[in-house]
């Protein structure tokens, strides 16, 4: 199809319009109807350029939430990583690993001994615990139960024992995993209800809202975000990525 010199000259003022929509009351009724019509056929003819247009616009979208993740994951260190947060490794490390995860997430159970060989490999590395029960009720029970293991100095240990633990997680289980790794259950009972557990479930919920975080397991390593399982390799990319950001 051939466009004249007039299409071109239309086109370019519909696209002035866009963010100044008073001019689009310049076109007749004619012209608009020539430009609707000169704009269909060149896209029938080329559709491409619809594709790519979608393509650039969910890059683009990609691109945004990335970088409003990171800007939110600064702006909130003390809620990632404050140093009263369950966590394994070197307090002091050069690089902080955030796991958000639940306890009956299947790939949260594969990610174990990714993190746990991390630990043990790269001995200048933190890595930061946030529950994040979106899965069942059991999840948030579990959770609990886990956040009160950290008031005994035994989080790890029980963390350990729940995502190594298949089927239900009811009190009569927990209590069992509880004595299997040294805690108090009893303890443990009273302390779930307690404020400061319930605070720190919630914050870390809340936070999890405020990044983006809708499944589990997610990563932060430093400041950057990663959804989904990553496995060992994947963690240790990100170390050395975050390392040569410094």
């Amino acid at each position: 199809m051939h466009f004249s010199k007039k299409f071109f000259t239309l086109a370019a003022v519909s696209l002035a319009a866009l963010s100044t929509p008073m001019q689009a009351e310049a076109f007749s009724d004619a012209e608009t109807k020539e430009l609707n019509k000169a704009i269909h056929a060149y896209i029938m003819e080329n559709p491409t350029v619809i594709i790519n247009a979608l393509e650039k616009h969910r890059a683009d979208e990609a691109t945004r939430k990335k970088q409003e993740a990171a800007n939110l994951i600064k702006n909130n260190k003390k809620l990632l990583a404050g140093k009263d947060l369950p966590s394994i490794g070197n307090p002091k490390g050069d690089v902080t690993i955030v796991e958000f995860f639940d306890y009956n997430c299947g790939y949260c159970k594969r990610a174990l001994p990714d993190l746990i060989k991390l630990s043990e490999e790269d001995k200048n590395v933190r890595i930061v615990f946030h529950e994040l029960p979106i899965l069942s009720a059991d999840s948030r029970t579990a959770a609990l139960w886990a956040l009160a293991a950290h008031k005994q100095d035994k989080y790890f240990d029980f963390h350990k024992a729940l995502m190594q633990h298949r089927g239900a997680k009811n009190e009569a289980t927990l209590t069992k995993l509880a004595n299997d790794v040294g805690l108090d259950a009893n303890k443990m009972k009273k302390d779930i209800m307690s404020d400061d557990v319930q605070k720190m479930l919630t914050e870390s919920i809340e936070i999890a809202k405020k990044i983006g975080i809708s499944g589990t397991p997610a990563f932060i390593v430093n400041d950057q975000f990663f959804g989904g399982y990553i496995g060992h390799d994947g963690l240790i990319n990100a170390i050395k990525e975050a390392r040569a950001a410094k």
